[in-house]
């Protein structure tokens, strides 16, 4: 078993919840907008056909830092003869550091809504340099009809829409400019479909009482708007005419209305005053674990809700009251000759491909056949596939949606990109195979961290980021699944607390 340096752990670690801290609070940021319509026409409430055009500047900004700025615009457009609508457009770009590595990230959606506010068409474009998504989608009935391209790779995908109310696209951030008329007191349901996970969500929006917010140094009037999404509840300040003036999440992103003058100056001049992203990530740990492996941990964990996935073949729950949870962990050890042959015939769910796990992919599939090399011990064949991906992929900071055929073509990522890749070839091998997030230890810390387990005979879990056959026992499951349930650990960023008890 290959084991990393200390000092390498934890910038691979950081990173493991980096794209999901950044993503959860790109998406917070745009799906509080969205008040719900009737059943066919969710967009009524922000487009007005007494206001038919807008173009709007907002400020992009982390602890204070600015990082980038969002323009938007609404204007008529023509669908087809006879047929007018609302051209709905939002472009972003991002600037930051992360890890001391500096990331440019680039964000455009278009939203096609006919005369009476029912969604027709969109696409959404994601790119920070090399990693490109890619998609466009079309309602047609009751069904939105996805094309998905990563990688060059293009899928195909339709999500069912919702009986009960219309659904509103989430783009980055915000595509609009207005809610609309507000009131105090009023509540909304809502449904969005989040391009990233490529999932309709709920959302709920309160509205608050009107009072002064403080916008660039000058009091305005605003109403105070608060939204749920995940368990978290942001805050955005709305004037009567319902145009947004500022909207901020708990842990540090912030948006602010601006004019244009003032959004092209920040973007000459961010680098002067970088943020980083590397904040808020990590659990100080009572005690200094040794550098080599551990094998057994027995730890509380503090304030973590209802609904985490803390116990697994080698995690248990031995203790709990409210806010507290005595666990113990113990590395997994396992022969080939206990291992079942493969292909593995049980757990067809974890068998399946996804639309970013693609095991189907004739290029995973290829490569899984080169690596296993007609390997029909089930472990012996996963532990190739754990060495080859731990061998042949770049350790490096990379700010995609984790995909396996666009790692497989990069060959670079940090833990999110290893798993993905290795959970696809697994799959493709015939091996049940899933991804956990978690924390894993290094360093006097424990670091928000993503790991495989594989079926073999029984569930294992391994680390392809860090060479490890069996992940050692400072792995610390907090749920598993794809990116969507993923996104449910940043409830817990700057919520919970850990103490070791006991290790050997």
């Amino acid at each position: 078993m290959f084991n990393l340096p200390a000092a390498i752990k934890p910038k691979k670690i950081i990173f493991g919840l980096i794209i999901l801290f950044w993503l959860f609070m790109t998406l917070s940021l745009l799906l509080r907008q969205f008040p719900a319509g009737s059943e066919t026409a969710a967009y009524k409430p922000f487009l007005s056909k007494n206001r038919l055009l807008s173009d709007q500047w907002m400020g992009i900004y982390f602890n204070g830092k600015p990082v980038g700025f969002l323009h938007s615009s609404i204007e008529p457009y023509l669908i087809k003869k006879g047929v007018s609508g609302f051209h709905i457009t939002s472009r972003t770009w991002m600037n930051f550091l992360l890890l001391r590595k500096r990331n440019r990230v680039w964000f455009n959606a278009d939203a096609v809504v006919d005369d009476d506010y029912r969604l027709k068409n969109f696409s959404f474009d994601f790119s920070s340099g090399a990693h490109e998504m890619k998609v466009k989608g079309d309602v047609l009935g009751d069904v939105i009809a996805l094309k998905i391209n990563s990688a060059g790779n293009t899928s195909q995908r339709n999500i069912k829409l919702p009986k009960e109310k219309g659904v509103v696209l989430a783009s980055i951030l915000s595509p609009f400019q207005s809610f609309g008329a507000l009131k105090s007191g009023e509540h909304y349901h809502v449904k969005v479909f989040n391009p990233f996970t490529l999932e309709i969500e709920p959302v709920e929006i309160n509205v608050g009482e009107k009072g002064p917010v403080e916008i660039d140094g000058k009091e305005q009037e605003a109403f105070l708007v608060k939204t749920e999404y995940r368990g978290m509840e942001q805050a955005a300040w709305v004037d009567e005419e319902g145009a947004i003036l500022k909207e901020e999440t708990g842990i540090g992103w912030t948006m602010i209305r601006e004019d244009m003058s003032v959004a092209t100056k920040l973007y000459k001049n961010m680098s002067k005053s970088d943020a980083e992203l590397a904040e808020m990530v990590s659990l100080t740990s009572n005690i200094d674990l040794p550098r080599e492996d551990v094998d057994y941990l027995k730890i509380a964990l503090f304030g973590v809700p209802d609904g985490f996935d803390l116990e697994s073949q080698r995690q248990k729950i031995v203790a709990s009251e409210p806010d507290k949870k005595i666990i113990e962990i113990k590395r997994d050890s396992f022969s080939p000759r206990e291992a079942i042959t493969l292909p593995c015939g049980d757990f067809s769910e974890f068998r399946q491909a996804t639309v970013f796990v693609q095991s189907d992919d004739a290029r995973i599939k290829d490569k899984a056949e080169q690596i296993v090399s007609g390997e029909k011990n089930s472990l012996l064949a996963a532990e190739k596939i754990n060495t080859w991906v731990f061998e042949h992929l770049a350790k490096t900071p990379v700010l995609s949606v984790p995909s396996a055929v666009d790692v497989l073509k990069t060959r670079e990522g940090d833990c999110n990109e290893h798993t993905v890749l290795f959970v696809a070839l697994a799959r493709a091998a015939g091996i049940p195979a899933k991804i956990n997030v978690g924390l894993a230890y290094s360093s006097g810390r424990f670091y928000y961290h993503a790991w495989p387990s594989v079926y073999t005979g029984k569930w294992l879990d391994m680390d392809p980021t860090f060479g490890e056959t069996f992940a050692d026992a400072a792995h610390i499951k907090l749920l598993e699944g794809d990116l969507n349930k993923q996104l449910d650990i940043v409830r817990l960023l700057g919520k919970i607390k850990l103490e070791v008890i006991e290790y050997k």
